[in-house]
């Protein structure tokens, strides 16, 4: 079956069964899976690849300082070592990932069964919720979907088999943009439609509010910087300005801000919970690491009141808490500059639809954790791999 798999698809291949596996596992498969890719080349840093490794040598610093000075439990001087070996592992495949020479033809191929995957699983969990009425279900200690309070009424929560639902917005930022190009090319129009559409439910179901924003933001930016691009230049010029005088009149002339202002607040504070307890987390990560260690970051994340460690629930957080204001700095400038390159980014081989999701993807990690899933942060340093190839480009298809 696999006889004819080149080596450097098998992250991709095997992508479902690391999603599902525990996380000490996905940390063993994903090493495997390096160790089978690995290379005797040389390796050639740029801008990225530098921060992480300071990244990197910040973080050990950091462990290894509150190791000898302060006292731990073994799970957590444990998860911080799979914490921290996962980022040297994510730049590993950076490097490789910046050498391979990938059919683009190949790897959409790929993402489309496993994005078909995700589709079936949610079709699967809801028609299993209307059949068996149990309010959750777990497939291999694995939550599959889970009944939650939302704006006032109960909703089926997909989770889709991932450590919790919001990495199933992660999974479709990376894939959802190849599997529409992937559908568009190889189906009739109406059957790419319906895919498509399919596609968003599983994102819709997972009842995230930032989710939705981060989506909806790529799609938007995608439409406005190049779908207009075959418009000429007056008539992108009176759409632009009947956009502006529209939006001016129907502020001035109905009453359409407060009802913008009223559900954008409705969809903010719709799982009130949440919000108290990443807010809860952020304040007390903040002050630990500023009334502790401000300069290099407490290393290892102990567990708050609420039973989540410090330091969780946001990337940028993370960096403080574990790194200090040096990890904090690096950590910022790293995702400044892989904005920058993705912005001025041309003749990428995975269209301009993907590098919209992958260029808005930062902003989510103000509310997420990078290396909250090992499989996460490792796919997010391969895919910028990819699109900072010149040889992937060699292969540039028609674009979305």
């Amino acid at each position: 079956m696999f006889e004819n798999l080149k080596k450097e698809y098998l992250l991709f291949t095997f992508l479902w069964p690391i999603i599902i596996a525990p996380k000490q596992l996905q940390l063993l498969i994903i090493g495997i899976i390096l160790i089978l890719l690995y290379r005797r080349e040389k390796i050639y840093f740029d801008a990225i690849s530098y921060l992480i490794t300071f990244y990197i040598v910040i973080y050990a610093s950091s462990i290894i300082y509150n190791l000898i000075h302060s006292t731990y439990e073994m799970d957590r001087i444990l998860a911080t070592l799979n914490t921290f070996s996962i980022w040297v592992v994510a730049l590993l495949f950076y490097f490789l990932y910046k050498q391979f020479k990938l059919d683009v033809d190949e790897l959409k191929k790929i993402t489309f069964v496993n994005y078909s995957i995700l589709i079936v699983l949610w079709f699967s969990s809801m028609v299993l919720y209307v059949v068996i009425g149990k309010s959750e279900l777990s497939i291999l200690n694995k939550l599959l979907y889970y009944t939650e309070w939302f704006n006032g009424s109960t909703v089926v929560r997909f989770v889709g088999l991932m450590d919790y639902a919001n990495l199933v917005i992660m999974f479709s930022i990376f894939f959802y943009p190849l599997f529409c190009d992937y559908v568009l090319n190889k189906f009739t129009r109406w059957q790419a439609i319906i895919l498509i559409i399919f596609g968003l439910m599983p994102v819709y179901s997972t009842y995230s509010r930032s989710g939705y924003i981060i989506i909806l933001l790529a799609i938007f930016l995608y439409v406005l910087i190049y779908r207009t691009q075959k418009l000429n230049d007056r008539l992108k010029m009176f759409l632009g300005c009947s956009a502006i005088s529209i939006v001016i009149l129907s502020l001035l002339y109905t009453s359409i801000d407060q009802y913008l202002f009223a559900n954008i607040d409705e969809l903010l504070n719709a799982r009130e919970g949440s919000n108290d307890s990443r807010s809860f987390l952020m304040k007390k990560s903040i002050e630990v690491v500023l009334g502790n260690s401000p300069i290099i970051g407490m290393g290892i994340k102990e567990v708050s009141t609420l039973g989540y460690p410090l330091g969780s629930h946001s990337t940028f957080v993370g960096f403080l808490y574990k790194t200090g204001v040096i990890g904090f700095s690096i950590g910022s400038l790293l995702f400044t500059i892989i904005s920058m390159k993705i912005m001025f980014l041309k003749n990428s081989g995975l269209g301009n639809f993907f590098k919209m999701f992958i260029l808005v993807m930062p902003l989510i990690f103000i509310v997420e954790d990078l290396d909250g899933s090992n499989w996460l942060i490792v796919m997010y340093f391969v895919v910028l791999g990819i699109l900072f190839n010149t040889g992937t480009r060699d292969f540039t298809l028609k674009d979305v």
